[in-house]
């Protein structure tokens, strides 16, 4: 079951340090941004360092600034902010959640996802992934009114231990019209 996997995840020791993707998106953040699906909150606290007033919320972790809920839940019961961030847990969510997630921003969402070129190494043990397919996330996002702001895909920025996988960074904007 997904649940005990991820719980096992976050008892152990992982990266406290901000992920690259969070350094790359602070120079386009202005504006109070949401982390859904935070992990352990390492880009959280790296937003909150920057001076940006960010929140992080995850089903199995709680702290600091982060909000212990489903994102589902989440989303249903609070309104977006300007900024909306999404770290490797984009791959973990349904098609489902994803729509709902794009009907619900209105502003800014930065996705940083596992594509479906992507081949996982496992190395936190094997669980179920969602890989996006990046032509259905820009149809979707397009769909939604978005305008991509940025988009790079490869390899090379996500590296861990042994792993490399192939993600896609994708900054987009709502259009308020």
């Amino acid at each position: 079951m997904e649940k005990e996997y991820w719980k096992k995840l976050y008892k152990k020791r992982i990266p406290d340090i901000p992920t690259i993707f969070a350094l790359f998106c602070s120079n386009f953040i202005d504006g109070k941004l949401v982390e859904l699906g935070c992990g352990n909150g390492r880009d959280v606290r790296h937003f909150l360092d920057r001076g940006i007033d960010a929140i992080g919320v995850d089903l199995f972790t709680s702290g600091e600034n982060i909000i212990c809920e489903d994102v589902g839940n989440y989303i249903k019961n609070n309104k977006s902010p300007k900024n909306v961030y999404t770290r490797f847990f984009w791959h973990s969510i349904d098609d489902e959640l994803q729509r709902k997630i794009l009907k619900w921003v209105n502003g800014y969402i930065f996705i940083e996802t596992r594509t479906d070129r992507d081949k996982p190494k496992n190395i936190f043990g094997k669980h179920k992934r969602n890989l996006t397919n990046v032509n259905k996330l820009l149809s979707e996002l397009i769909d939604n009114k978005f305008e991509i702001v940025f988009l790079r895909q490869g390899r090379d920025v996500a590296r861990y231990k042994k792993e490399n996988p192939h993600v896609l960074w994708i900054i987009a904007k709502k259009s308020q019209s």
